[in-house]
């Protein structure tokens, strides 16, 4: 009866198949399926936004009485990823799937999972399941009925069960990890060559291609697990390994041998999420039984990723306050935690359209991305799905990390340099995608005296202030460890008091929004960021305003000298501010560590674990800040005086806006090369390291030479720093190039017109018959393409999706790309780098523009700093190494074919050489263009 009184929906390119609540098929056009949906509100979908979407966002269709079957497959299979078609869902269940699929299939995909639902209780049955069925219909879940129904529930459940609310409290149910003894160090057997051959040749199975590159890496990368000569000079090898290369497998064959042969840990570092989690899956290979898997192999990420239990208890216990639609969310995430593998909330086994569903809010609500993490002192401790990756990293064979997270490892270590951490601290460190070691290190290294980052302090310290926030401040966080000790109750007060003179978290509300409105400073700090603001107003260029901003922004920053005599001035004030929190919270500091020592014997574990996680808090979110602060205002008292050729800095102003708002303000503070500082620091670890990317050297005419350009390759990466030189390797592609694809530069575009730029993304996505994406420079030019080409493709049944516009995740949007073999995707560097689509979901890339650093101050010092005589190198290396990440997410496999088109005519001829070796390129008009292109797919289907 429950599916009786509902019709579904189902839309394929720009066909429409709805099966009404009567049982009757209908195939509409979009404005016949609108004008029918506008009548009928009981609907099943599948993915109702990207559905929504696909109507054009029409007001009068009532999509809050849908029914999404993902939030029926979240239930049922809370870690399964379905996809977001009938295909996908229906192979993911391993049920068939009709070659044309029309809305009736919906029903079929909804019985099957019934069925999976009874069966899944009947084997293995399950209070808790009971229970959050229970709590699914008291918060109005309209798949509740259903779902009671089928698991012959009866409302309110027995006494004598698991009530609803406490089938939410899953921190009693989940595993707890155990200490551990800290690891022995490893011992130093290298790899020998026949061994690592053999473990390739195990991971890639029988029936495998050879690559003599994949080999000839292998054996190169045994170089990083050699012992080590002498100190603070580890073995590096610097790889350049092309796409199709096979380099993933190459270097995990003698990294799983050396961990288990020397019972130490291996550290694979990515910087994308995308390879990480493409790295983790490789490892089946290795270990097909998860469980083994799990104990070899460790995912580790920042605790900003992953589920939070002491956040998730905080909002249940507002549960009763919070929407239906957050309530829903939460049950549904309650069913997941508990079966996770790692709680990972981004890029783990969370589907990625969860987010898509539900408000994204909520999910970061839920994460630790406040840094009030109270560790030891946190109830939910031993349960913690950090803590658990962490221990888990200790005694695991690889760890698949990011560069952010190991230069933040590796900058506490020398921050906490024990003898035992130091032991226990990896030696042997892979960084795939090192092209974007500059990124990383520069992200890590630099600082920044700005108004959210003092604000975010002073919200730490004295928590919400009576704002609705659920933040607690350092007060609730250590009174009740540190009461009737009169010395430290009266510091703490002093350094609350003392925080007052930080911005308020609404210090945005006391700036002008225009230059006809007045500042309303109310402290110190915030007179201070104001200051800083008129000088990036008097000094900052704007763009010009005869020419459309789609093409020029306001670069909204300066130079911090010569500096505005009011300005510096002020800054000896703000230090005297900082100076008044640092003084009493190092008393306090101090205080606290006596206490530990002289009362070791009464105080019990909770307390000693809290004062403990205090004190490091305290150091790493206060301390460290406030000192760094200080030694920046230090740099406005210095002179203004010509910059030396040894400075290792650059200090500017900026100011961040949306739109008109202000988004931050301050004094930005980096190194030149932050490559530097992170490469004295991981050598002083590392016995061996490996660098590897399909984009390390730039080859142009001012480099052609073998050694120069390997040269430019070590100090992008930093490997220059090192006492001795990296084993250098590149290893070439095995694709021919000159057979699977084609370049084009078309000449008769005007790319500062957004209506022919337009017309050309959309003649190219139609000689392709999709499978093209589309990469832009700007989100605003992004926009203006999608809205006047989205109708024109559906009509040619052509689905067209887009990063910034689709109210969808990256992940999402990539899967769902994948998954509809006609579609077109419009997105910015995101969808550049690290994303693997392979076979024919991908055959066009078009690049609306050659796309030039940014020319802010950062980029100006930098081309000075690496190329003093010919700065302008610097941009065309960028550039080139750009096109070279986007060319490469074209040709995955020795299968695959592709076509790379730019839309600027403008492109420098000396830009081409980012392209392999036998690449066909022509510049051509349009048309001959789109002629080309039907002809190299015609045979396509």
């Amino acid at each position: 009866m429950f599916l009786e009184k509902y019709s579904a929906l189902t839309v394929h390119h720009n066909q429409y198949s709805i099966l009404t609540d009567e049982g009757e098929i209908l195939n509409l056009t979009r404005q016949e399926a609108t004008k029918f949906l506008k009548k009928q509100v009981n609907v099943f979908v599948i993915h109702a936004p990207i559905t929504y979407r696909k109507l054009r966002n029409d007001k009068n269709i009532h999509t809050q009485e849908w029914l999404d079957i993902l939030e029926l497959a979240a239930f049922i299979y809370p870690t399964q990823s379905f996809g977001f078609t009938p295909e996908t869902i229906a192979q993911a269940l391993n049920i068939p799937c009709p070659i044309q699929i029309e809305a009736d299939f919906l029903l079929t995909i909804i019985h099957t999972l019934a069925q999976r639902l009874q069966e899944k209780q009947t084997h293995f049955p399950s209070e808790t399941l009971n229970a959050q069925a229970a709590s699914l219909y008291y918060a109005g879940w309209k798949w509740a009925p259903f779902v009671l129904d089928l698991l012959n529930i009866t409302l309110p459940l027995p006494k004598k069960n698991l009530q609803p609310m406490d089938g939410l409290k899953v921190w009693r149910r989940l595993p707890k990890w155990e200490e551990t003894p800290p690891r022995p160090p490893p011992s130093q057997k290298p790899v020998e060559r026949k061994e690592a051959l053999l473990r390739l040749s195990e991971l890639l199975g029988p029936n495998a291609e050879d690559r003599v590159g994949q080999t000839d890496f292998v054996d190169i990368a045994r170089t990083a697990f050699a012992p080590r000569q002498l100190p603070d000079q580890p073995n590096v090898v610097l790889a350049e390994a092309g796409t199709g290369t096979g380099k993933t497998l190459a270097y995990i064959a003698p990294a799983t041998l050396w961990a288990e042969r020397n019972e130490g840990t291996v550290w694979i570092n990515t910087y994308t999420r995308h390879l990480q989690r493409q790295i983790e899956n490789e490892f089946f290979r290795l270990y097909p039984d998860p469980e083994i898997k799990k104990k070899h192999i460790v995912v580790r990420k920042g605790r900003e990723n992953y589920l939070c239990l002491l956040n998730l208890e905080e909002i249940l216990n507002s549960y009763s306050n919070q929407p239906s639609l957050n309530k829903i969310a939460l049950i549904l995430l309650c069913r997941w935690a508990e079966e996770t593998s790692d709680g990972d909330l981004f890029g783990g086994d969370l589907p990625s359209w969860f987010n898509d569903l539900f408000h994204e809010k909520l999910i970061y609500q839920l994460a630790e991305r406040r840094g009030e993490c109270i560790h030891g002192a946190c109830p939910h401790y031993q349960c913690c799905f950090v803590e658990h990756s962490i221990h888990q990293a200790q005694e695991a064979d690889i760890v698949i990390a990011n560069h952010a997270l190991v230069m933040n490892q590796i900058a506490w270590h020398l921050e906490n340099d024990h003898p035992e951490q130091q032991q226990t601290f990896p030696t042997r460190f892979i960084f795939d995608e090192a092209h974007h070691i500059l990124d990383a290190t520069d992200s890590t290294y630099s600082s920044a005296l700005s108004a959210i980052e003092t604000s975010e302090l002073r919200r730490w310290l004295l928590g919400n202030e009576g704002t609705r926030s659920r933040s607690k401040g350092l007060k609730k966080r250590i009174h009740d460890v540190i009461i009737g000790d009169d010395k430290l109750e009266y510091l703490l007060e002093k350094i609350l008091q003392a925080a007052h003179a930080l911005p308020s978290l609404n210090w945005f509300a006391h700036f002008p929004v225009n230059d006809n409105s007045e500042h309303t400073a109310t402290n110190p700090s915030e007179q201070f960021f104001y200051l800083v603001y008129t000088q990036i107003q008097a000094r900052s260029n704007k763009g010009d305003p005869n020419i459309p901003s789609v093409e020029y922004f306001d670069q909204n920053e300066c130079d911090l000298f010569p500096i505005l005599p009011e300005l510096q001035s002020y800054a000896s004030t703000l230090a005297e501010c900082f100076l008044n929190i640092l003084s009493p919270l190092s008393q306090f500091i101090k205080t606290l560590e006596h206490k530990l020592e002289t009362d070791v014997n009464t105080l019990d574990k909770f307390s000693k674990d809290r004062i403990e996680t205090t004190i490091a808090s305290l150091k790493r979110r206060a301390v460290n800040p406030l000192t760094l602060w200080s030694s920046i205002l230090s740099i406005l008292s210095q002179p203004d005086q010509n910059k030396s050729e040894t400075e290792t800095h650059v200090t500017f102003l900026k100011v961040e806006k949306q739109g008109q708002r202000i988004v931050d303000v301050g004094i930005f503070h980096h190194w030149l090369d932050p490559t530097l500082p992170f490469m004295n620091s991981l050598s002083h670890y590392a016995h061996g390291i490996i660098m590897t990317s399909a984009t390390l050297r730039d080859e142009n005419e001012n480099q052609k030479d073998i050694e120069t350009s390997w040269q430019a390759a070590e100090k992008r990466v930093g490997t220059a720093h090192l006492p001795i030189p990296p084993t250098r390797a590149s290893l070439a592609c095995p694709f021919d190039y000159k057979k699977q694809s084609l370049v084009f530069i078309v000449n008769d575009i005007n790319t500062h017109s957004i209506h022919s730029l337009a017309h050309a993304y959309l003649r190219l996505f139609v000689a392709s018959n999709g499978g093209a994406l589309g990469l832009f420079t700007a989100i605003s030019r992004l926009r203006a393409v999608y809205q006047r080409i989205i109708d024109p493709l559906e009509e040619e049944n052509i689905s067209l999706f887009a990063q910034h516009v689709d109210p969808i995740n990256n992940n999402s949007l990539i899967d769902l790309f994948k998954s509809e073999n006609h579609s077109c995707l419009l997105g910015t560097d995101a969808m550049r780098d690290g994303i693997n689509i392979p076979g024919d979901a991908l055959r066009l890339v078009v690049f609306e523009k050659i796309p030039w650093p940014r020319p802010d101050i950062l980029h100006r010092e930098r081309r000075k700093y690496f190329y003093p005589d010919t700065p302008q190198l610097y941009d065309g290396q960028i550039v080139r190494l750009r096109l070279r990440q986007a060319f490469g997410r074209l040709i995955r496999t020795q299968q695959d074919r592709g076509v790379f088109v730019i839309l600027d005519r403008r492109t420098p001829t000396r830009m081409l050489s980012a392209f392999p070796e036998g690449v066909t390129i022509q510049r051509a008009s349009l048309e001959a263009v789109i002629t080309k292109v039907q002809d190299f797919y015609k045979d396509m289907t």
